[in-house]
């Protein structure tokens, strides 16, 4: 591995409850950490493989493999969980989450990562954080800070010269937090806040799941509501469909061969959608007057007030969330904010703050079996995949080309930085950052997203190749171990 000394070894971890986001500060900013296939994302599920080995993020479709998903909904419970033929409790779980970021992430910087600043829901109870404590202890990882979620979101936006006031509204796969925050040359200020943790879009599916079986029901005349394996199936297809709602007046879920006799496939509409999730909404617009409730009655803030909503959470991508924010603020739809990636707002905001802790030689927790248990969920581990263990050194076939539609400001970094990677020796070796933030950009011109979004990741491309010696060989200050 290849040490990458401007970066700072200590990373923040939005511990989501469908899926994990880390970052790192570079020098200049905060960057994602990219997980195996150069998504920015870890699905937040745990898993076991036919040889009876622990996986982690690996979601499946069927129950053929045991896996269990949205831990973060159990945390500080006395829920057992069985997996393997043996029962783990909730913070084990989420050990093995955070065991699983800790390998990318050591992977990505070419060194050992001993601390980590996590996010929390703002609604969480201390036997929430203490169970998060106690995951973060299993995975040898020292918790430098419990971060509230909004604070995180409002982190991220940095500081300006005036001071200017913010709603934050996070809604993530399991919780809602929202906070009416104020940001200025002092920092945060957290002036009301309120939140559900037990409110987010995995409910969003589940309304979808209802609504396909009762089709199945009239259609087909049997109640499938109580088959886990039915349900698990429609869920997966019912999130995937949610997703291609956001660009997509209307999508179809593709179910074939549900039992021997049921094969279905239910049309969705985005209006159809937005009708079943009306109540969420409005539940988590209730929420955000409890906040604002909160700011004017201990700092006289009135919700005229608040300049701009900023979005996080991926659940936020929902066009009409976005238009119901407006509405509710008064504000214009610009005013709704969305040019940071919502799934990646806290993650960012989190390897902001974790820059201002030093990092430490070792993990120093002093539990009485803390070690032990850690070894033994490693050893339960089935050993990271080829592609985990070789950011950014795979062979140069494996590396997609430069889209047709790449915009034409960046063409010309991103033919460079592919012409770079695939004539490196070995696939890339040491610059991994580069490989990342080259694959990062093309997988966003493949998904279309917004022009905001692109222009970002295109000067993160540009800032890395620039970084990477245009083609020199690597920097006398990077180590091989």
């Amino acid at each position: 591995m290849t040490e990458h000394t401007s970066f700072h070894p200590v990373v923040g971890i939005d511990l989501g409850t469908t899926s994990c986001t880390m970052a790192v500060w570079n020098g200049a900013e905060p960057i994602v950490i990219p997980g195996p296939d150069g998504g920015s994302t870890l699905p937040a599920v745990v898993g076991q493989n036919q040889a009876g080995q622990i996986v982690v993020g690996r979601p499946s479709a069927s129950d053929a493999l045991p896996q269990i998903d949205r831990i973060k909904r159990d945390l500080g419970t006395e829920e057992r969980l069985r997996l393997r033929g043996r029962h783990y409790r909730p913070p084990e779980i989420c050990a093995f989450l955070l065991i699983e970021l800790k390998r990318q992430a050591e992977a990505f910087l070419g060194g050992a990562v001993h601390d980590a600043v996590i996010t929390v829901s703002g609604s969480a109870g201390e036997p929430q954080r203490r169970a998060i404590r106690e995951a973060a202890g299993l995975a040898q990882l020292n918790l430098r800070l419990l971060l509230d979620d909004p604070v995180a979101a409002a982190a991220a936006l940095g500081v300006g010269d005036q001071d200017r006031t913010y709603a934050i509204y996070d809604l993530g796969g399991g919780t809602f937090d929202t906070a009416i925050v104020r940001i200025g040359p002092d920092g945060v200020a957290v002036l009301g806040a309120a939140g559900d943790p037990q409110l987010g879009g995995d409910d969003f599916d589940e309304h979808i799941v209802g609504y396909t079986l009762r089709q199945i029901r009239e259609r087909h005349h049997v109640d499938l509501s109580r088959d886990e394996h039915v349900r698990r199936r429609i869920r997966w297809e019912a999130e995937r469909r949610k997703r291609e709602l956001s660009t997509a007046e209307t999508t179809v879920l593709d179910l074939p061969l549900l039992t021997a006799t049921v094969s279905v496939s239910v049309p969705l509409s985005r209006r159809a959608f937005e009708a079943m999730i009306e109540p969420d909404v409005t539940k988590s617009l209730g929420h955000v007057a409890a906040a604002l409730a909160a700011a004017e009655l201990e700092h006289g803030l009135p919700r005229r007030a608040v300049d701009q909503v900023i979005l996080s959470g991926g659940s936020t991508r929902i066009p009409s969330i976005r238009a119901r924010l407006a509405d509710y603020f008064g504000l214009d739809a610009e005013a709704v904010r969305a040019d940071v990636d919502p799934a990646e707002l806290n993650a960012r905001g989190a390897g902001l703050i974790a820059r201002e802790f030093e990092p430490a030689m070792i993990f120093e927790g002093s539990r009485p079996g803390l070690l032990g248990a850690n070894l033994r969920l490693r050893a339960e581990m089935a050993d990271p995949s080829p592609a985990a263990e070789t950011i950014g050194l795979q062979p140069p076939d494996l590396l997609p080309g430069v889209p047709a539609e790449t915009p034409a400001d960046f063409r010309a970094v991103a033919d460079a930085s592919r012409s770079l990677l695939t004539t490196t020796p070995a696939g890339g070796r040491g610059r991994g950052p580069l490989r990342a933030a080259y694959l990062a950009f093309v997988a966003a011109i493949q998904a279309a997203d917004p022009d905001s979004r692109l222009t970002e990741l295109g000067r993160r491309l540009a800032t890395e190749y620039d970084r990477s010696g245009r083609g020199a060989p690597d920097q006398p200050t990077e180590t091989s171990d």
